[in-house]
């Protein structure tokens, strides 16, 4: 299980049996990343990822990596990309043995959101002030189901920032085996409002 958003030495070791991820976890252009959603919250903010698909039977696990060095989008040092390891249970199955396609989507969401969450974080250990009450929220995320996701699995979601325009960010992400068969395509747009909710 992930411990304050960290994936635990047991997950590492499990993972590390996995070919294609141990060769993420042993790459040198990528590095472990702590997930703010898995952290459950007093105010409620990500329950949904920290609590109710935070178990043994929804997921089980879940390791993001940054890269290694930032890049420039916009004149600005970011990330711009990420990829997330899941290990998905059989609680999250629509047919037997394969995941809901809502909760495809909500991988999708949740690890774009994850790339989001990184750069504000990069931003306050520049000592960048964000900007009070700054949120980005999903407008559109257009998916492609091109295979079924297997459940139990562990899968492998990318994430890349596409492009920025003003308070519009553009990201897509996959959902795949980590062999290269991808099952499921997000395309995004998100927009980033300056008022409180």
């Amino acid at each position: 299980m992930d411990i304050d958003g960290v994936s635990g030495a047991d997950t590492i070791q499990r993972l590390s049996a996995i070919p294609w991820c141990r060769t993420l976890l042993e790459s040198p252009e990528w590095t472990r990343t702590r997930t703010q959603s898995r952290v459950p919250k007093a105010s409620t903010e990500d329950a949904l990822f920290a609590e109710t698909l935070g178990t043994q039977r929804t997921i089980r696990s879940c390791t993001a990596f940054r890269p290694t060095r930032e890049c420039a989008i916009g004149g600005e040092l970011c990330y711009d990309e990420l990829r997330v390891i899941y290990e998905i249970g059989e609680g999250v199955s629509g047919w037997p043995k394969i995941a809901h396609g809502g909760f495809v989507v909500t991988l999708l969401d949740e690890s774009m959101g994850m790339l989001l969450q990184l750069n504000i974080d990069l931003k306050k250990q520049k000592g960048v002030r964000p900007i009070e009450g700054a949120n980005a929220f999903t407008a559109y995320l257009n998916t492609a189901y091109k295979k079924p996701v297997p459940a139990p699995a562990t899968v492998l979601c990318t994430v890349k920032l596409t492009r920025r325009e003003r308070n519009k960010l553009y990201i897509r992400a996959t959902v795949e085996d980590g062999q290269g068969t991808v099952c499921t395509i997000g395309d995004a747009m998100f927009v980033e409002v300056r008022s409180k909710i």
